[in-house]
């Protein structure tokens, strides 16, 4: 048995030695199980609204609230640090399968349920967490309902996006075939060049002013199926790390793309790219970068 586990079972064997031994009523456990749903349905409604507000209020804000997500702890204090990873998120669906409430007596009650989510992203990107177990251990304290303890049990998996379904990623690639060239800023010229690869794309680019190079690099790009998700791995003169990016076209002109460790949180990504192709020989680039943006204007040559 994990600690964790060895934790949740303790605390449960101390709430049960610690209760009123007095049973509980079945008219008592019927108005107890609509209170404590009224807590399940808000819980759920922030996420499915991506309102980690709204989620965080069904949660007893005390150092001694434990959440225990796929075998990691947290504090209530490391979940509201976690709130910015709720602006990655466009919605959220929930499905539930089943739900059981024990009551250990009339301030305690165990709620467990089993569950089905569908999620899309901002990024475009979307998965399904199936299955998805609860349980939420209730205390009633200051005559409110509040989880003082969790456990999330899930698995998640990326499946083809709503604003991605119907986007055919390897025939969009092909826009970025060509020379591409504009400025960088005073004196400095960017220029790219893309040919077919395959059924992916290989890039060369550099930066120079006044003839000389600044720096230079190159990326393959590739759809991996599997993931759903396209690939470049990148390298500079430079630069001897690689860097792998991660994107998708989110509609048809354009392209977004995260670092690929970024990709389990991408709202905490500090780096992006969007790339707008305005017309067949206009492309728009956008790098941001902790939240700073810079644009540069390539035309095709």
């Amino acid at each position: 048995m994990k600690p964790s586990l060895i934790n949740l079972a303790v605390l449960i064997f101390c709430l049960s030695c610690g209760t009123n031994n007095k049973p509980v009523s079945d008219a008592q456990k019927e108005k107890i199980r609509g209170e404590i749903k009224e807590v399940v349905n808000t819980f759920i409604k922030g996420i499915e609204e991506a309102n980690a507000d709204m989620v965080m209020e069904s949660f007893l804000d005390s150092p001694d609230f434990t959440d225990i997500t796929n075998g990691m702890v947290f504090s209530y204090k490391e979940l509201v640090d976690m709130k910015p990873n709720f602006d990655a998120i466009l919605n959220q669906k929930c499905t539930m399968v089943d739900e059981k409430y024990t009551f250990l007596d009339k301030s305690t009650v165990l709620y467990t349920a089993e569950n089905k989510w569908s999620t899309n992203y901002k990024d475009g990107r979307s998965s399904i967490t199936d299955p998805q177990a609860f349980l939420f251990v209730f205390k009633k304290i200051d005559n409110r309902w509040k989880i003082i303890y969790l456990v999330d049990s899930n698995v998640e998996k990326d499946v083809p996006g709503e604003s991605t379904q119907g986007l055919n990623q390897v025939e969009l690639m092909s826009q970025f075939v060509g020379i591409w060239k504009g400025e960088m800023g005073k004196d400095t010229i960017f220029i790219m060049e893309g040919k077919t690869f395959g059924k992916g794309l290989d890039f060369y680019w550099k930066t120079y002013t006044k003839g000389n190079t600044l720096s230079e690099g190159k990326s393959i790009m590739g759809y991996d199926i599997m993931n759903n998700r396209i690939i470049e791995p990148q390298i500079w003169n430079n630069n001897p790390n690689i860097i792998l990016w991660s994107g998708l076209f989110t509609s048809s002109n354009i392209y977004e793309a995260i670092l690929w460790k970024d990709l389990q949180n991408p709202g905490k990504a500090t780096v992006k790219w969007k790339y707008e192709f305005k017309s067949s020989d206009v492309l728009v680039c956008t790098y941001t970068s902790n939240k700073k943006e810079i644009v540069t204007i390539l035309n095709r040559e």
